[in-house]
């Protein structure tokens, strides 16, 4: 219910838009304009740079300055990122790792270590060992559950792992009274180690040379060398140890155990001291190096801009961008305004040409809407390089929309997307008129190198034209700036090369999009429907061969008059191709397909014999949306009877009616007349293709005079009145026709035959004239076609305007 009622507000809104008129126009039409105006103006505005561009941003290391630049004000000197970056290194690494030191763990080591060996005396007092025993432990072949319950309790209280021939060698420490020398000299070790401090992390994490020790709020800075990690505390205990013992010693061996087990880090990290610290450092590392006073030269004009001028620039320009941020609303307001006139010029400019050179555009919603969202497709892919992904300015493909534009409309169009999409992308990027100069150069010639885009090859050619545009773009860029030619050739490989490639690439994939949405016809398509293998051609072909040997007549005599007056020729030749596929729904009602059958139309009424030929226009129709045929090929289904009368049928119906009640509407094409110059010279080439069929003698006068009679007769009826052909382009149509119809009828030499043809082919001649009374009449009159009963090809008495005497 709900929907349905939006449904019916919907339709009033509809309604009202469209009975209220602005501009001579409904309103629904110019809002929709002035939404895609509208969208186009704030697209280029949000685009444009959102504070006062620098003027010496052109400048780059190497550049010719083109005059004194003079510092406006005091300023200090950024210095560069990388500069920074490295000094900021610096900083964090002169900030010593703070590390806390706990002063029990020396202790509470050393009392664990007493605690082991303890242990161990107590063991061997209640379980001594006889030297069976040990020779079997030796080769740990003792079986023993007081052994292995008392490794097990060892591993579990001190993490010191210890086997049979460890056990072994302790015993024999302990009877030859040598195992509490071994504990004092491991307690010295040990002690010797936490004297100078143990990190718990290892020295390949510390990158600093120094660290900070805090001891109960006194701080003592040591070299990283003075202290120990974990690794290197062990390997001095052990050094300490073989000092002691001679190589080989078991005392070594059990070492090798018990060190790293009873060696605890007692010096701490202190990660959020050290931070705070290191992030001071940095912050309070200074982003400038010095001043540039007022009044002070900058460079002279005609220097070489160097490394320190170029930094003194962009530190000039970051100054300049600050001040403007202080200034008060008056400047911002400004600078806006200048912003908005701006994008009204490049709309008015867009604007003046689409009025005085594509008003069609203008008046169509859908070829207004593709021009619009081109545009701002480039726009927002140019937005989205530079602003978004951060590449340079040179990657923008400033050739997307004179390609979309050339292919889809036409160069004229396309040339003037390539201004603009120059003027705004330019303007976007701190007014860089090389950049600006590129879009223009490489857009113009993408432009042209897809006007005509038939296969693969072409698709390479635009390739390689483009390319060849980056390349001579990049020398003008090169040469200006005194850049070496590997530089020149790095920035057409990084950028130029990639662009020329891949924009193209989804230009073609994009081109299927715009097609299918705004129903625009591209050579790419027509191409794909000229292929008589299409399913409506092969349909055709079957079912009406004779109509499909016409459409093709017709489509290479159109083709050819489209050359001469510079039409489009391959929408001609398709468009009649396909100008009769209505005629299969009833092909025996057309003379070209009854192949020596009998009439059908004989025994039907005048009025239903020209009701079922209009017919066939409306079932082309038919076809042409159920193999979903582009609008500019459908055209030539309607368009190429216009609104001409079906004359024999009418004088037939006059004759044997009363002539108050004959309807001539009721006789005529329902139209419209040709609207445009292919679709005329459509029109023509069935006309004389159809008569010509029908001369006894086609001799090249003969074909010249029924030509011009038939043409002539076009334009007297007003066919013609609505396309744009004038008076020498018909001409020019009628000089293409007569060539190859004349080609086509050329005289045969008559090879001697047996007396029954020549028989057989007189009755055959007779019959024709009995069939169509007054053929001789027109005969006798070389210079004019034949009458209507003879030369229909819609249908053996269908008199279209084509089929009349002259």
């Amino acid at each position: 219910m709900v929907k349905k009622q939006w449904h019916e507000l919907w339709n009033q809104l509809v309604c009202w838009l469209q009975s209220k008129r602005v501009f001579k126009t409904t309103l629904d039409n110019f809002l929709l304009k002035f939404l895609f105006i509208l969208s186009l103006g704030f697209t280029i505005f949000w685009v444009l740079p959102s504070e006062r561009p620098f003027e010496y941003r052109n400048l780059t290391v190497g550049s010719i300055a083109p005059e004194e630049i003079i510092a406006p004000f005091t300023f200090p000197i950024i210095k560069t990122p990388e500069e920074l970056e490295a000094e900021r290194r610096e900083a964090w690494l002169n900030v010593p790792p703070v590390f806390s030191i706990d002063k029990k763990v020396p202790s509470q080591q050393q009392l664990r270590l007493r605690s082991f060996f303890k242990n161990i005396r107590e063991f061997f007092q209640q379980h001594p060992l006889n030297s069976a025993a040990l020779e079997q432990m030796n080769k740990g072949e003792f079986q023993s559950a007081e052994v292995d319950s008392f490794v097990q309790n060892i591993f579990l209280k001190y993490a010191v792992n210890l086997n049979q021939r460890t056990i072994a060698q302790l015993f024999t420490l302990y009877k030859s009274k040598r195992l509490n020398q071994f504990e004092n000299n491991l307690l010295q070790g040990i002690s010797e180690a936490y004297s100078r401090g143990i990190l718990d992390r290892s020295k390949a994490e510390i990158q600093e040379k120094q660290i900070a020790i805090q001891d109960n709020g006194i701080e003592e800075v040591v070299g990283r060398d003075e202290v120990f990690d974990l690794k290197e505390a062990a390997t001095h205990v052990y050094l300490f140890l073989q000092n002691q013992y001679p190589e080989g010693a078991p005392e070594l061996e059990i070492a090798n155990y018990l060190i790293p087990a009873m060696l605890f880090p007692n010096l701490s990290y202190n990660a959020k001291i050290t931070e705070a610290r290191k992030e001071k450092a940095v912050h309070d590392v200074p982003q400038t190096r010095g001043f540039v006073y007022k009044n002070q030269r900058i460079i002279d004009s005609h220097e070489i801009v160097t490394e320190d001028v170029y930094r003194k620039l962009q530190s000039l320009d970051i100054a300049l961008r600050e001040r403007s941020a202080q200034k008060g609303r008056w400047e911002t307001f400004r600078f806006q305004l200048g912003k908005v006139l701006f994008s009204a010029a490049v709309l008015i400019l867009l604007g003046l040409f689409l009025f005085y050179y594509r008003r069609e555009f203008i008046s169509n919603n859908k070829m207004f809407g593709l021009i619009t969202l081109i545009l701002l497709l480039q726009f927002w892919v140019a937005y989205l390089v530079v602003h978004v992904l951060n590449w340079p300015p040179w990657s923008i493909p400033i050739i997307l929309a004179p390609m979309l534009l050339s292919i889809l409309l036409d160069a004229q169009t396309a040339f003037i997307g390539a201004v603009v999409t120059a003027l705004v992308v330019g303007a976007s990027n701190s007014n860089d008129y090389l950049l600006g100069f590129m879009a223009i150069v490489v857009g113009s010639v993408a432009l042209y190198s897809v006007q005509k885009i038939r296969h693969r090859m072409h698709m390479f050619r635009a390739i390689l034209l483009v390319v060849v545009a980056y390349l001579g773009v990049d020398l003008v860029n090169g040469f200006i700036h005194f850049e070496s030619g590997i530089k020149i050739l790095r920035t057409l490989l990084y950028y130029g090369l990639p662009n020329a490639v891949l924009t193209p690439t989804a230009v073609y994939f994009l081109i299927g999009l715009f097609e299918r949405a705004f129903d625009v016809t591209t050579d790419i398509t027509l191409l794909e429907l000229s292929d008589l293998n299409h399913p409506l051609l092969k349909r055709l072909s079957v079912e009406a061969p004779g109509t499909f040997h016409h459409s093709i007549l017709v489509g290479n005599l159109a083709e050819a008059a489209a050359i001469a007056v510079g039409a489009n020729a391959l929408l001609t030749r398709v468009g009649c191709y396909y100008h009769d596929i209505g005629k299969m729904t009833k092909p025996e009602y057309f003379i070209e397909n009854q192949m020596g059958a009998l009439n059908r139309h004989d025994t039907l009424s005048p009025r239903m014999s020209a009701l079922i030929l209009i017919n066939h226009v409306k079932a082309g129709l038919e076809l042409a949306d159920q193999y979903k045929l582009p609008r500019a090929v459908k055209q030539f289904i309607p368009e190429h009877h216009g609104t001409s009368l079906i004359t024999y049928f009418y004088n037939k119906a006059l004759e044997t009616g009363d002539p108050k009640e004959i309807d001539e509407n009721q006789f005529r094409y329902p139209g419209p007349k040709p609207r445009s110059k292919e679709t005329a010279i459509a029109m023509l080439a069935d006309t004389v293709e159809a008569a010509c069929r029908t001369l006894q003698n086609p001799t090249p006068q003969r074909i010249r005079s029924l030509v011009d009679s038939l043409v002539e007769r076009k334009i007297k009826e007003g066919q013609l009145d609505e396309s744009d052909l004038t008076l020498r382009e018909i001409n020019q149509i009628k000089e293409a026709f007569v060539p190859i119809l004349v080609g086509i009828h050329h005289s045969r030499i008559e090879y001697p035959g047996e007396p029954g043809e020549k028989k057989a082919e007189k009755l055959r001649a007779a019959e024709k004239a009995a069939v169509n009374p007054g053929s001789k009449q027109s005969e006798s009159k070389s210079a004019k076609p034949a009458p209507a009963a003879a030369t229909s090809h819609d249908h053996e008495a269908e008199a279209t305007d084509s089929d009349q005497p002259a």
